[in-house]
């Protein structure tokens, strides 16, 4: 009687520590999986990209946990494995900064000509709302969705200036400061704004130029990097195909791991200070 007494409690003990750790993590999760969603949703709307955000995270979390799995069945060595589930976890981190920064890109590309419409717009008589409301209804592209969500915020009772600075901090771009700036000073103490934008148009797509032929000259550099950068792990990679066996310990033993890290730190370091070298701010 005491033993089946004691076993009774000692089961409804450990099954109440189940149900609290399971409730715990079923509620840590659901919190967890909102939180990253409503940030990816906020990104992505930012880069006016419009998609279901939990059906992302629920294929990413089964990459994350279908791609190590994967790897190890196909023999796999623990140490790629691990470098592979590190890329995952900053894979989307990394795609959606190079998604805005293309977007970037492609709006101070655009930029000049888009003022010296503006401008001319106003020169004909336009307001510099109207001047906007016709060039988005012209522009296609990410300027002309910047535009149009100001023109939306307008009518939905923001004022001008608060439009211009919510536009400012969406698109972060130093061209588009100027721009901002210029409009703002412009509301304030006055001025002829078609001939400051038509002068600022001028002013960016000469910087432009600049930037561009500065690329030009440094492109070599640049290629010189990646590829250094690049040719140990194609190196690795040959010997891993010819020489398996004289590569194994390198994936399976404390020695070669240590080898690995001080190899990649070695890489990042030297990757940062040729970027250093062939970057040149104008």
């Amino acid at each position: 009687m005491g033993i089946a007494f004691a076993l009774g409690v000692a089961f409804l003990s450990i099954s109440a520590v189940a149900w609290s750790l399971l409730s715990g993590g079923s509620r840590a999760w659901d919190g967890y999986s909102e939180a990253m969603t409503a940030r990816a949703e906020s990104k992505l709307r930012g880069l006016f990209v419009f998609a279901d955000t939990r059906k992302l995270f629920v294929a990413y979390v089964a990459a994350l946990l279908g791609v190590p799995v994967l790897l190890l069945v196909l023999g796999i060595s623990p140490a790629l494995v691990a470098l592979a589930l590190g890329l995952l976890l900053v894979a989307p981190r990394l795609a959606l900064d190079r998604l805005a920064r293309r977007r970037r890109i492609e709006i101070e590309r655009t930029l000049p000509d888009v003022l010296a419409q503006i401008a001319g717009a106003m020169r004909a008589g336009s307001t510099f709302t109207v001047a906007i409301q016709s060039m988005v209804e012209e522009q296609e592209g990410p300027l002309g969705q910047e535009f149009g969500l100001l023109l939306r915020e307008q009518r939905v009772g923001a004022r001008l200036e608060e439009a211009l600075d919510n536009l400012g901090e969406r698109v972060r771009s130093e061209e588009m400061d100027l721009v901002i700036s210029a409009a703002l000073i412009a509301q304030e103490v006055g001025g002829n704004l078609a001939e400051i934008l038509q002068g600022l148009s001028e002013t960016i797509r000469r910087k432009l130029e600049m930037e561009g032929r500065i690329r030009a000259l440094t492109a070599q550099g640049v290629l010189q990097g990646r590829v250094v950068t690049a040719l140990p792990f194609a190196i690795l990679a040959a010997l891993m195909y010819f020489e398996p066996e004289a590569t194994r310990p390198i994936f399976h033993s404390i020695l070669g791991w240590g080898f690995l890290v001080v190899i990649l730190a070695l890489q990042f370091v030297g990757s940062l200070v040729i970027g250093k070298i062939v970057r040149i701010d104008v």
